[in-house]
Protein backbone atom coordinates (compact mmCIF):
# COMPACT_ATOMS: atom_id res chain seq x y z
CA UNK A 1 0.00 0.00 0.00
CA UNK A 2 3.09 2.63 0.68
CA UNK A 3 4.51 1.58 -2.25
CA UNK A 4 1.60 1.83 -4.61
CA UNK A 5 0.90 5.72 -2.81
CA UNK A 6 3.78 6.77 -2.76
CA UNK A 7 4.26 5.48 -6.57
CA UNK A 8 7.45 3.52 -6.14
CA UNK A 9 8.62 -0.39 -6.11
CA UNK A 10 10.92 0.11 -2.84
CA UNK A 11 8.78 0.15 -0.46
CA UNK A 12 8.98 -3.62 0.24
CA UNK A 13 12.89 -3.49 0.81
CA UNK A 14 12.92 -0.10 2.64
CA UNK A 15 10.47 -2.42 4.99
CA UNK A 16 12.62 -5.94 4.93
CA UNK A 17 15.79 -3.28 5.61
CA UNK A 18 14.27 -1.80 8.61
CA UNK A 19 12.77 -5.01 9.66
CA UNK A 20 16.28 -6.67 9.40
CA UNK A 21 17.95 -3.57 11.32
CA UNK A 22 14.92 -4.10 14.13
CA UNK A 23 15.69 -8.38 14.38
CA UNK A 24 19.61 -7.71 14.69
CA UNK A 25 19.23 -5.30 17.29
CA UNK A 26 16.73 -6.88 19.61
CA UNK A 27 19.20 -9.80 19.49
CA UNK A 28 22.23 -8.03 20.17
CA UNK A 29 20.70 -6.15 22.85
CA UNK A 30 18.05 -9.00 23.92
CA UNK A 31 19.54 -12.08 23.20
CA UNK A 32 17.27 -14.45 24.76
CA UNK A 33 14.24 -12.16 24.40
CA UNK A 34 11.64 -14.26 22.76
CA UNK A 35 8.98 -11.63 23.69
CA UNK A 36 10.88 -8.80 22.92
CA UNK A 37 11.23 -9.95 19.57
CA UNK A 38 7.42 -10.70 19.09
CA UNK A 39 6.34 -7.33 20.40
CA UNK A 40 9.12 -5.80 17.81
CA UNK A 41 7.63 -7.66 15.33
CA UNK A 42 3.77 -7.32 16.14
CA UNK A 43 3.90 -3.33 16.76
CA UNK A 44 5.94 -3.08 13.43
CA UNK A 45 3.96 -5.15 11.24
CA UNK A 46 1.20 -3.58 12.52
CA UNK A 47 2.31 0.23 11.96
CA UNK A 48 3.33 -0.36 8.48
CA UNK A 49 0.34 -1.84 7.85
CA UNK A 50 -2.05 1.44 9.72
CA UNK A 51 0.56 3.48 7.87
CA UNK A 52 -0.12 2.07 4.41
CA UNK A 53 -3.99 2.36 4.98
CA UNK A 54 -3.20 5.72 5.96
CA UNK A 55 -1.92 6.80 3.07
CA UNK A 56 -4.12 5.21 0.97
CA UNK A 57 -7.29 7.03 2.63
CA UNK A 58 -5.72 10.11 2.65
CA UNK A 59 -4.83 10.32 -0.85
CA UNK A 60 -8.35 9.43 -1.75
CA UNK A 61 -10.16 12.16 0.38
CA UNK A 62 -7.68 15.08 0.38
CA UNK A 63 -5.12 14.34 -2.74
CA UNK A 64 -2.24 13.89 -0.71
CA UNK A 65 -0.25 11.25 1.40
CA UNK A 66 -1.18 12.29 4.50
CA UNK A 67 -3.41 15.08 5.85
CA UNK A 68 -2.18 15.58 9.24
CA UNK A 69 -0.32 19.20 9.78
CA UNK A 70 2.68 18.35 11.51
CA UNK A 71 3.12 15.42 9.21
CA UNK A 72 2.80 17.54 6.34
CA UNK A 73 5.62 19.79 7.54
CA UNK A 74 7.66 17.81 8.80
CA UNK A 75 8.26 16.16 5.33
CA UNK A 76 8.54 19.59 4.05
CA UNK A 77 11.46 19.89 5.63
CA UNK A 78 13.69 16.65 4.59
CA UNK A 79 14.87 16.89 1.20
CA UNK A 80 15.74 14.44 -1.09
CA UNK A 81 19.34 15.29 -1.92
CA UNK A 82 22.29 17.47 -0.65
CA UNK A 83 22.37 20.36 -0.07
CA UNK A 84 20.13 19.78 3.50
CA UNK A 85 19.26 22.30 6.44
CA UNK A 86 22.14 22.60 8.64
CA UNK A 87 21.27 22.35 12.45
CA UNK A 88 21.68 25.65 12.86
CA UNK A 89 18.97 26.27 10.48
CA UNK A 90 16.29 23.48 11.81
CA UNK A 91 16.75 25.42 15.25
CA UNK A 92 15.32 28.16 13.83
CA UNK A 93 12.90 26.21 10.93
CA UNK A 94 9.46 27.11 11.00
CA UNK A 95 7.42 26.07 8.04
CA UNK A 96 3.24 26.97 7.61
CA UNK A 97 3.87 28.70 11.03
CA UNK A 98 4.65 26.02 13.05
CA UNK A 99 7.53 25.59 14.25
CA UNK A 100 9.01 22.19 12.81
CA UNK A 101 12.84 22.13 13.51
CA UNK A 102 12.39 24.66 16.29
CA UNK A 103 9.95 22.25 17.91
CA UNK A 104 11.82 19.55 17.29
CA UNK A 105 15.42 19.59 15.37
CA UNK A 106 16.65 16.47 16.49
CA UNK A 107 13.67 14.70 14.50
CA UNK A 108 14.07 16.43 11.52
CA UNK A 109 17.84 15.58 11.83
CA UNK A 110 17.52 12.06 11.82
CA UNK A 111 14.62 11.68 9.09
CA UNK A 112 17.13 13.22 7.27
CA UNK A 113 19.87 11.25 8.09
CA UNK A 114 17.37 8.04 7.12
CA UNK A 115 16.78 10.00 3.61
CA UNK A 116 19.89 10.59 2.71
CA UNK A 117 21.03 6.92 3.18
CA UNK A 118 17.83 5.89 1.12
CA UNK A 119 20.17 8.71 -1.54
CA UNK A 120 23.09 6.56 -1.44
CA UNK A 121 21.53 3.58 -1.75
CA UNK A 122 19.49 4.91 -4.59
CA UNK A 123 16.12 4.38 -3.57
CA UNK A 124 12.94 6.11 -4.90
CA UNK A 125 12.06 9.64 -2.42
CA UNK A 126 9.01 9.50 -0.63
CA UNK A 127 7.13 9.37 2.51
CA UNK A 128 7.34 5.83 2.86
CA UNK A 129 10.70 5.78 4.35
CA UNK A 130 10.00 8.16 7.47
CA UNK A 131 6.76 6.40 7.81
CA UNK A 132 8.34 2.71 7.92
CA UNK A 133 11.27 4.43 10.03
CA UNK A 134 9.19 5.60 12.49
CA UNK A 135 7.21 2.19 12.38
CA UNK A 136 11.03 1.03 13.45
CA UNK A 137 11.00 3.19 16.17
CA UNK A 138 7.93 1.56 17.77
CA UNK A 139 8.64 -1.60 17.03
CA UNK A 140 12.34 -1.13 19.48
CA UNK A 141 9.78 0.91 21.99
CA UNK A 142 7.64 -2.26 22.36
CA UNK A 143 10.89 -4.29 23.10
CA UNK A 144 11.85 -2.05 25.46
CA UNK A 145 8.81 -2.04 27.43
CA UNK A 146 8.23 -5.77 27.06
CA UNK A 147 12.18 -5.93 29.14
CA UNK A 148 11.03 -3.07 31.67
CA UNK A 149 8.06 -5.86 32.17
CA UNK A 150 10.37 -9.17 32.65
CA UNK A 151 12.24 -7.07 35.08
CA UNK A 152 9.17 -6.92 36.96
CA UNK A 153 7.53 -10.08 36.14
CA UNK A 154 9.98 -12.10 35.26
CA UNK A 155 10.12 -14.96 31.89
CA UNK A 156 6.09 -15.04 32.65
CA UNK A 157 5.64 -15.94 29.25
CA UNK A 158 2.06 -14.96 29.91
CA UNK A 159 2.22 -11.24 31.14
CA UNK A 160 4.94 -10.45 28.57
CA UNK A 161 2.59 -11.66 25.62
CA UNK A 162 0.14 -9.55 27.00
CA UNK A 163 2.58 -5.94 27.28
CA UNK A 164 3.77 -6.86 23.95
CA UNK A 165 -0.01 -7.18 22.40
CA UNK A 166 -1.49 -4.17 24.15
CA UNK A 167 1.68 -2.35 23.29
CA UNK A 168 0.88 -3.56 19.55
CA UNK A 169 -2.56 -2.56 19.11
CA UNK A 170 -2.35 1.30 21.30
CA UNK A 171 -3.81 3.47 19.28
CA UNK A 172 -1.79 5.86 20.09
CA UNK A 173 1.92 4.27 19.18
CA UNK A 174 0.16 2.91 16.14
CA UNK A 175 -0.89 6.84 15.27
CA UNK A 176 3.09 6.98 15.94
CA UNK A 177 4.44 4.62 13.74
CA UNK A 178 2.17 5.43 10.84
CA UNK A 179 2.23 9.10 11.12
CA UNK A 180 5.23 11.06 10.43
CA UNK A 181 5.10 13.02 14.29
CA UNK A 182 8.24 13.53 16.67
CA UNK A 183 6.07 11.50 19.27
CA UNK A 184 7.70 8.43 18.57
CA UNK A 185 11.23 9.44 19.50
CA UNK A 186 9.55 11.10 22.38
CA UNK A 187 8.19 7.63 23.55
CA UNK A 188 11.09 6.11 22.94
CA UNK A 189 13.42 7.89 25.42
CA UNK A 190 10.79 7.88 27.86
CA UNK A 191 10.69 4.45 27.80
CA UNK A 192 14.82 4.08 28.28
CA UNK A 193 14.37 5.56 30.98
CA UNK A 194 11.53 4.12 32.50
CA UNK A 195 13.73 0.98 31.83
CA UNK A 196 16.55 1.96 33.38
CA UNK A 197 14.80 3.18 36.76
CA UNK A 198 12.56 -0.18 36.97
CA UNK A 199 15.78 -2.19 36.16
CA UNK A 200 17.77 -0.51 39.22
CA UNK A 201 14.78 -0.55 41.46
CA UNK A 202 14.60 -4.85 41.16
CA UNK A 203 18.37 -5.16 41.07
CA UNK A 204 19.82 -2.91 42.59
CA UNK A 205 23.69 -2.83 42.05
CA UNK A 206 26.29 0.20 41.49
CA UNK A 207 26.27 -1.05 37.57
CA UNK A 208 22.98 -1.16 37.38
CA UNK A 209 22.54 2.52 38.86
CA UNK A 210 24.95 3.82 36.37
CA UNK A 211 23.07 2.02 33.87
CA UNK A 212 20.10 3.82 34.54
CA UNK A 213 21.57 6.88 34.79
CA UNK A 214 23.58 6.97 31.51
CA UNK A 215 19.98 6.18 29.85
CA UNK A 216 18.76 9.10 31.66
CA UNK A 217 21.60 11.42 30.54
CA UNK A 218 20.78 10.48 26.64
CA UNK A 219 17.21 10.51 27.00
CA UNK A 220 17.63 14.50 28.64
CA UNK A 221 19.71 15.29 26.20
CA UNK A 222 17.46 14.42 22.85
CA UNK A 223 14.27 15.48 24.96
CA UNK A 224 15.67 18.72 24.66
CA UNK A 225 15.77 18.95 21.05
CA UNK A 226 11.91 16.90 20.94
CA UNK A 227 9.86 18.07 23.63
CA UNK A 228 12.20 20.27 26.20
CA UNK A 229 9.30 21.07 28.62
CA UNK A 230 9.09 17.11 29.50
CA UNK A 231 12.63 16.96 30.75
CA UNK A 232 11.35 18.28 34.17
CA UNK A 233 9.73 15.70 34.75
CA UNK A 234 12.91 13.00 34.74
CA UNK A 235 14.12 14.97 37.51
CA UNK A 236 11.03 14.09 39.11
CA UNK A 237 11.09 10.39 38.34
CA UNK A 238 14.10 9.95 39.91
CA UNK A 239 13.50 11.59 43.25
CA UNK A 240 10.33 9.12 43.22
CA UNK A 241 12.87 6.44 42.01
CA UNK A 242 15.14 7.17 45.42
CA UNK A 243 11.91 7.23 47.28
CA UNK A 244 11.13 3.62 46.48
CA UNK A 245 14.57 2.36 46.64
CA UNK A 246 14.54 4.07 50.59
CA UNK A 247 11.57 2.11 51.59
CA UNK A 248 11.89 -1.34 49.76
CA UNK A 249 13.94 -2.64 52.90
CA UNK A 250 14.45 -1.43 56.28
CA UNK A 251 17.03 1.46 57.57
CA UNK A 252 20.58 0.06 57.65
CA UNK A 253 23.87 1.94 57.68
CA UNK A 254 24.28 1.79 53.60
CA UNK A 255 20.75 3.82 53.27
CA UNK A 256 21.22 6.20 56.06
CA UNK A 257 24.68 6.97 54.95
CA UNK A 258 22.95 7.67 51.23
CA UNK A 259 20.11 9.37 52.70
CA UNK A 260 22.71 11.74 54.43
CA UNK A 261 24.74 12.52 51.12
CA UNK A 262 21.42 12.94 49.28
CA UNK A 263 20.66 15.95 52.08
CA UNK A 264 24.06 17.39 51.58
CA UNK A 265 23.45 17.36 48.09
CA UNK A 266 19.86 19.20 48.26
CA UNK A 267 21.09 21.73 50.17
CA UNK A 268 24.18 21.97 48.30
CA UNK A 269 21.92 21.89 44.79
CA UNK A 270 19.07 24.24 46.94
CA UNK A 271 19.67 27.08 44.21
CA UNK A 272 19.54 24.76 40.87
CA UNK A 273 16.79 23.02 42.91
CA UNK A 274 15.04 26.24 42.63
CA UNK A 275 15.62 27.40 39.22
CA UNK A 276 14.05 23.75 38.60
CA UNK A 277 11.17 24.55 40.27
CA UNK A 278 11.00 27.95 38.37
CA UNK A 279 11.54 26.23 35.20
CA UNK A 280 8.52 23.94 35.66
CA UNK A 281 6.22 26.64 36.63
CA UNK A 282 6.98 28.58 33.83
CA UNK A 283 6.70 25.71 31.34
CA UNK A 284 3.47 25.03 32.96
CA UNK A 285 1.91 28.33 32.79
CA UNK A 286 3.46 28.88 29.22
CA UNK A 287 1.75 25.89 27.84
CA UNK A 288 -1.60 26.07 29.81
CA UNK A 289 -1.86 29.76 27.78
CA UNK A 290 -1.27 28.40 24.36
CA UNK A 291 -4.31 25.76 25.45
CA UNK A 292 -6.56 28.29 26.60
CA UNK A 293 -5.59 30.35 23.12
CA UNK A 294 -6.14 27.50 21.00
CA UNK A 295 -9.09 26.46 22.84
CA UNK A 296 -11.02 29.77 22.48
CA UNK A 297 -10.01 29.93 18.65
CA UNK A 298 -11.27 26.52 18.31
CA UNK A 299 -14.49 26.74 19.46
CA UNK A 300 -15.34 29.51 21.59
CA UNK A 301 -15.45 31.06 24.99
CA UNK A 302 -18.66 29.20 26.00
CA UNK A 303 -16.85 25.67 24.85
CA UNK A 304 -17.42 22.56 27.22
CA UNK A 305 -13.92 21.93 27.08
CA UNK A 306 -13.39 25.84 27.98
CA UNK A 307 -16.18 26.15 30.74
CA UNK A 308 -15.63 22.56 32.52
CA UNK A 309 -11.76 22.18 32.76
CA UNK A 310 -9.75 24.89 31.32
CA UNK A 311 -11.77 27.58 33.36
CA UNK A 312 -11.63 26.02 36.33
CA UNK A 313 -9.28 26.33 39.54
CA UNK A 314 -5.91 24.15 39.24
CA UNK A 315 -7.09 21.18 41.68
CA UNK A 316 -10.36 21.15 39.79
CA UNK A 317 -9.08 20.91 36.48
CA UNK A 318 -6.31 18.29 37.57
CA UNK A 319 -9.34 15.90 38.32
CA UNK A 320 -11.96 16.64 35.89
CA UNK A 321 -8.71 16.94 33.03
CA UNK A 322 -7.77 13.22 34.29
CA UNK A 323 -10.92 12.28 33.61
CA UNK A 324 -11.17 13.64 30.60
CA UNK A 325 -8.03 11.87 29.10
CA UNK A 326 -9.39 8.47 29.95
CA UNK A 327 -11.92 9.13 28.21
CA UNK A 328 -10.75 10.46 25.17
CA UNK A 329 -13.05 11.75 23.46
CA UNK A 330 -16.48 13.05 24.55
CA UNK A 331 -18.58 11.38 22.88
CA UNK A 332 -16.28 8.75 21.87
CA UNK A 333 -17.53 8.87 18.25
CA UNK A 334 -16.63 12.23 18.11
CA UNK A 335 -13.18 12.03 16.11
CA UNK A 336 -15.17 9.68 13.60
CA UNK A 337 -17.32 12.56 12.62
CA UNK A 338 -16.74 15.93 10.85
CA UNK A 339 -16.13 18.88 12.95
CA UNK A 340 -15.00 22.30 13.00
CA UNK A 341 -13.25 22.92 15.89
CA UNK A 342 -11.20 19.22 15.42
CA UNK A 343 -10.43 19.00 11.30
CA UNK A 344 -8.42 21.16 9.22
CA UNK A 345 -10.79 19.71 6.33
CA UNK A 346 -13.80 20.64 7.96
CA UNK A 347 -15.85 18.56 5.58
CA UNK A 348 -14.23 14.87 6.23
CA UNK A 349 -11.76 13.23 8.64
CA UNK A 350 -8.30 12.91 8.27
CA UNK A 351 -6.49 9.82 9.05
CA UNK A 352 -4.66 11.53 12.53
CA UNK A 353 -8.30 11.47 14.20
CA UNK A 354 -9.78 8.59 12.62
CA UNK A 355 -6.56 6.51 14.46
CA UNK A 356 -7.12 8.82 17.44
CA UNK A 357 -10.67 7.68 17.57
CA UNK A 358 -9.70 4.16 17.62
CA UNK A 359 -7.64 4.60 20.48
CA UNK A 360 -10.28 6.32 22.43
CA UNK A 361 -12.14 2.75 22.23
CA UNK A 362 -9.17 1.28 23.10
CA UNK A 363 -8.51 3.20 26.18
CA UNK A 364 -12.09 2.57 27.40
CA UNK A 365 -11.66 -1.47 26.67
CA UNK A 366 -8.08 -1.80 28.25
CA UNK A 367 -8.56 0.67 31.46
CA UNK A 368 -9.93 -2.08 33.39
CA UNK A 369 -6.96 -4.15 33.34
CA UNK A 370 -4.69 -0.80 34.24
CA UNK A 371 -7.40 0.17 37.12
CA UNK A 372 -7.26 -3.83 38.37
CA UNK A 373 -3.75 -3.27 38.11
CA UNK A 374 -3.63 -0.30 40.37
CA UNK A 375 -5.51 -2.29 42.97
CA UNK A 376 -2.98 -5.49 42.46
CA UNK A 377 0.02 -3.23 43.30
CA UNK A 378 -2.07 -2.52 46.50
CA UNK A 379 -2.75 -5.90 47.50
CA UNK A 380 1.04 -7.16 46.60
CA UNK A 381 2.25 -4.06 48.77
CA UNK A 382 0.54 -5.13 51.66
CA UNK A 383 1.82 -9.00 51.28
CA UNK A 384 5.66 -8.25 49.92
CA UNK A 385 7.01 -4.28 49.71
CA UNK A 386 10.17 -5.48 48.02
CA UNK A 387 8.42 -6.96 45.58
CA UNK A 388 5.64 -4.55 44.88
CA UNK A 389 8.26 -1.58 45.17
CA UNK A 390 8.67 -0.97 40.90
CA UNK A 391 4.51 -1.52 40.76
CA UNK A 392 4.44 1.20 42.82
CA UNK A 393 6.73 3.54 41.13
CA UNK A 394 4.98 2.68 37.96
CA UNK A 395 1.66 3.65 39.27
CA UNK A 396 2.82 6.70 40.98
CA UNK A 397 4.64 7.60 37.64
CA UNK A 398 1.40 7.25 36.01
CA UNK A 399 -0.79 9.50 38.15
CA UNK A 400 2.76 12.16 37.73
CA UNK A 401 2.30 12.20 34.31
CA UNK A 402 -1.18 12.16 33.23
CA UNK A 403 -1.55 15.04 36.05
CA UNK A 404 1.84 16.80 34.40
CA UNK A 405 -0.33 16.55 30.54
CA UNK A 406 -3.52 17.99 32.34
CA UNK A 407 -1.96 20.65 34.23
CA UNK A 408 -0.02 22.27 30.66
CA UNK A 409 -1.51 21.10 27.42
CA UNK A 410 -4.37 18.71 28.51
CA UNK A 411 -3.57 16.79 24.40
CA UNK A 412 -4.08 13.38 24.50
CA UNK A 413 -1.26 12.71 21.95
CA UNK A 414 1.09 13.64 25.10
CA UNK A 415 0.21 11.11 27.11
CA UNK A 416 1.61 8.91 25.03
CA UNK A 417 4.97 8.71 25.60
CA UNK A 418 4.53 7.35 29.43
CA UNK A 419 1.71 4.62 28.67
CA UNK A 420 4.44 1.70 28.57
CA UNK A 421 3.58 2.05 32.16
CA UNK A 422 0.17 1.26 31.65
CA UNK A 423 0.57 -1.68 29.36
CA UNK A 424 2.89 -3.18 32.34
CA UNK A 425 -0.18 -1.90 34.68
CA UNK A 426 -2.91 -4.01 32.46
CA UNK A 427 -0.70 -7.01 32.93
CA UNK A 428 -0.09 -6.66 36.55
CA UNK A 429 -3.57 -8.65 37.69
CA UNK A 430 -3.50 -12.51 36.94
CA UNK A 431 -6.93 -13.32 35.54
CA UNK A 432 -6.26 -16.87 35.36
CA UNK A 433 -6.97 -16.38 39.29
CA UNK A 434 -10.62 -16.80 39.82
CA UNK A 435 -10.94 -14.22 42.69
CA UNK A 436 -9.16 -11.97 40.10
CA UNK A 437 -11.15 -12.46 37.13
CA UNK A 438 -14.23 -11.47 39.26
CA UNK A 439 -12.40 -8.33 40.56
CA UNK A 440 -11.32 -7.94 37.21
CA UNK A 441 -15.04 -7.77 36.00
CA UNK A 442 -16.16 -5.76 38.92
CA UNK A 443 -14.24 -2.96 37.97
CA UNK A 444 -15.23 -3.34 34.55
CA UNK A 445 -18.61 -3.00 34.85
CA UNK A 446 -18.19 -0.26 37.32
CA UNK A 447 -16.09 1.47 34.70
CA UNK A 448 -18.50 1.52 31.62
CA UNK A 449 -21.46 2.56 34.14
CA UNK A 450 -19.34 5.52 34.78
CA UNK A 451 -18.66 5.80 30.78
CA UNK A 452 -22.50 6.21 30.74
CA UNK A 453 -22.50 8.28 33.05
CA UNK A 454 -20.27 11.05 31.59
CA UNK A 455 -21.84 10.61 28.39
CA UNK A 456 -25.25 11.44 29.65
CA UNK A 457 -23.92 14.36 31.31
CA UNK A 458 -22.24 15.59 28.17
CA UNK A 459 -25.50 14.96 26.57
CA UNK A 460 -27.23 17.08 29.19
CA UNK A 461 -24.58 20.00 28.56
CA UNK A 462 -24.74 20.04 24.81
CA UNK A 463 -28.32 20.22 24.77
CA UNK A 464 -28.50 22.67 27.56
CA UNK A 465 -26.60 24.78 24.77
Amino acid sequence: MQSYTNGTFDGPFVALLFLMSGYLAIKLVFSSGRAELRAFLLTYGVCVFVGGLAQCYSLATFGSLQSTRDAVAFFGAVFPKPPYYTWRDLNYLWIDGSPVGGGAPLAVAVWQAVYHVRHILGMDYGLYVGVMFNALVMGMTAAVTVRTAREIFGDDAWRLRRVGTLFAFCGLFILFGSVLLRDCFTTFFNALVLWGIIRWLCRPSSRNLLFATVLTGISVGAMAYLRSRSIVLFGLYWVLALVCWFLAKRLNLTRVLVSFLIVLALMAGSTYLLDYVRISEALQSEHMTRYETFQADASGQDSIAMRVIVSQPMPIRLVLGTGSLMVCPIPLWAFFLPNDSLHYQYDKVDDYHLIKGYHGIYQVLVMPLVLAGFVAVVLLFRKDRKQAIPLVLLAIYVVMSVLAVVATSLEQRHVAQFMPAFMILAAAPDTWDKETRKRVCEIAIAWVFLVILVHLAWAIVAMAR
